[in-house]
C-alpha cells in the first residue's frame, strides 16, 4: 500500500472544513429499526434470493424471461463468487462487475459432432457467417440473437444448428452459443418460438459440490443501515469515498468471521485514489486520498444499528464536521494497525451493499442477512471535560493568489463523549452493552495564505506549504 498512513490520515484532516460547531445533546435511549428495503428479492417457487450487483444485471438483462429462475443462492465456486439461474450462472469479479459464465461452452467442451466443427470460410447463402467463431447465424435464432442481447450476452456461436434430444426425450432444433443454447419450440399460436434452454440447471447438476447451495433457504431481511454526508468535499475526497465504498459492495461475511476493514482492498495511489490535501505534522502537505475514514465510519455505523458485535473501533483524534449529528459515532482506520473490526455473530452468512450518491454527496452501508429479532438501542451521546480550541494557526501556501486567505479548518472543542448502545434479543434479554469511549483533542482554526498577506498578530505561525 502507497503512503498508507499518510491516505488515512488525510481522512481525519480534510474532513473538518467549514462549518461551525454543532454539539449533539444528550438524549434519550431511542430504538434502531432498519427501514425496508430493496437489497435482495426472495423468490418463493425455488426458495432463493437475489440481491446487489447479481439483482441489478438480472433486472437489466431481461430478468424472467432471459435467465429463468434463480435456483441456488451465492457462494464461492472456482474463485469466484457465483449464482446459478435456471439458464444461467452469474459471476461476480471485481469491482462489482458481473458476468455470465460461459456454460454453453462448458456443456460442450469435448464435442466434435459435424455441428461443432469450426467452418474457416464464409459459406455463401442466407446464413450469416461470424468469423470469430467459425459457425453461422440465421432465421429465427439469428433474429433472437439480434434482439435480445447479441454476443454482449450470449456470446458468439458455437455450433450449427442441429436436431438434439433433449433430456425428455424428444427432439428439438438447438444452437449451442458461448454463454446459451437456443431451442426452437412451437408457440400455442402454432409460430415458431425461440426458448432459452436450462443450461444453468444442467450445469449444477454436473457440479456435486455445488449442489448444497441449491437448498431453499430464508428470505434476507435488512439487518442495519447507516448514511452518512460528504457534501462540502472536493472532487478528490468524492473520488476516494466512491472507490473505497465500492470495494465492499457485495462482500459476504460468513458465520462466525471477523471482518477487517483494512483487508478490504488496496487503497493506494496504484489502486485509483488520488491525492488531495492534508495537514501533517502542522503543515500542509499533498497526500494521497481522504475519505477512506468517511466508508469505514458509515460502515461502523450499520454495523452497529444491525445489532452485530464490534471487535475494534477507535474514534478520530479531532471532530469531524461529517460525523458531528452523532458525536461519539465513528471509526477511524490507520493503515498498518488502527483498523475497524466486527465479527458476524448472527450463524447465517451476512452481505454488505454500498450505494454511493455522488449527486447528493452521500454513502450508504446496507447489511442483509437472516432475520435475527435484535433490536438497538442507544443512550448519549454524553460530553464531559470540553476544552476550548486554542491559537488559530496560519500556513503561507505559495500556489494562492497574492492576497488570498482560505480558512481550512474551523475549530472544534475537544471532549470525552460516551455513546451506549445496548443490543436485545426477540424475546427482550439483553444480548450485549457496549460504551463507545471517544477523547477529542481540541481543533485549532487553520488558515492559508497567499503572497502579501500578513497573518494577524496572536496566531501561530506554521512552517510554509510545499509548493
Amino acid at each position: 500500500m502507497a503512503r498508507p498512513a499518510r491516505a488515512f490520515l488525510a481522512a481525519i484532516v480534510l474532513a473538518a472544513l467549514f462549518w461551525p460547531t454543532e454539539f449533539a445533546a444528550a438524549a434519550p435511549a431511542t430504538q434502531v429499526q432498519p427501514a425496508p428495503g430493496d437489497g435482495f428479492t426472495f423468490f418463493a417457487e425455488t426458495g432463493h434470493n437475489l440481491g446487489f450487483a447479481f439483482k441489478r444485471y438480472y433486472e437489466a438483462n431481461g430478468g424472467l424471461n432471459t435467465f429463468g429462475l434463480p435456483i441456488s443462492e451465492p457462494f464461492v465456486e472456482d474463485g469466484l463468487r457465483v449464482q446459478y439461474f435456471e439458464r444461467a450462472r452469474f459471476e461476480l469479479h471485481s469491482g462489482s462487475r458481473v458476468a455470465l459464465s460461459r456454460v454453453g461452452s462448458m456443456l460442450t467442451e469435448g464435442r466434435n459432432e459435424p455441428s461443432f466443427q469450426w467452418i474457416g470460410s464464409d459459406p455463401g447463402g442466407e446464413r450469416r457467417y461470424v468469423a470469430q467463431s467459425g459457425h453461422t447465424l440465421g432465421g429465427a435464432f439469428a433474429a433472437f440473437w439480434d434482439t435480445r442481447g447479441g454476443v454482449g450476452l450470449f456470446g458468439f456461436p458455437i455450433s450449427e444448428e442441429f436436431v438434439e434430444t433433449g433430456a425428455d426425450g424428444a427432439p428439438r432444433l438447438v444452437q449451442y452459443f458461448e454463454r446459451a443454447r437456443f431451442e426452437l419450440a412451437q408457440a400455442p399460436d402454432g409460430s415458431a418460438a425461440v426458448l432459452l434452454g436450462l443450461i444453468g440447471r444442467e450445469l449444477l447438476d454436473r457440479r456435486p459440490a455445488a449442489q448444497a447451495a441449491q437448498a431453499p433457504a430464508q428470505p434476507l431481511q435488512l439487518l442495519g443501515r447507516a448514511t452518512t454526508s460528504f457534501r462540502t468535499s472536493g472532487a478528490d475526497r468524492r473520488t476516494n469515498v466512491e472507490r473505497a465504498a465500492a470495494m465492499f459492495d457485495g462482500v459476504v461475511v460468513e458465520a462466525g468471521q471477523e471482518h477487517s476493514f483494512l483487508s478490504g482492498g488496496d487503497f493506494s495511489e496504484a489502486a485509483g485514489f488520488v491525492e488531495g490535501y492534508g495537514i501533517i505534522g502542522g503543515k500542509l502537505e499533498k497526500v494521497i486520498g481522504g475519505g477512506l475514514c468517511q466508508v469505514s465510519t458509515t460502515l461502523f455505523r450499520a454495523v452497529s444499528n444491525a445489532g452485530l458485535e464490534v471487535t475494534r473501533r477507535v474514534g478520530h483524534t479531532y471532530v469531524v464536521y461529517f460525523y458531528e449529528n452523532i458525536l461519539g459515532f465513528d471509526a477511524t482506520v490507520f493503515a498498518p494497525g488502527l483498523d475497524f473490526r466486527w465479527r458476524n455473530d448472527t450463524g447465517a452468512p451476512v452481505t454488505l451493499t454500498a450505494i454511493t450518491n455522488l449527486q447528493n454527496a452521500t454513502v450508504t452501508f446496507e447489511l442483509w442477512g437472516v432475520p435475527t429479532g435484535r433490536t438497538v438501542a442507544y443512550q448519549g451521546p454524553l460530553t464531559r471535560n470540553v476544552v476550548k480550541p486554542g491559537q488559530p494557526i496560519w500556513q503561507f501556501d505559495p500556489t494562492l493568489p497574492p492576497g488570498a486567505k482560505r480558512q481550512l479548518v474551523h475549530g472544534r472543542p475537544g471532549m470525552d463523549v460516551t455513546l451506549i448502545r445496548t443490543v436485545s434479543g426477540p424475546d427482550g434479554a439483553v444480548l450485549r452493552t457496549d460504551r463507545y469511549v471517544t477523547r477529542y483533542r481540541a481543533w485549532d482554526d487553520y488558515y492559508l495564505y497567499g503572497p502579501g498577506v500578513i497573518p494577524p498578530a496572536g496566531v501561530k505561525i506554521a512552517a510554509a506549504a510545499k509548493p
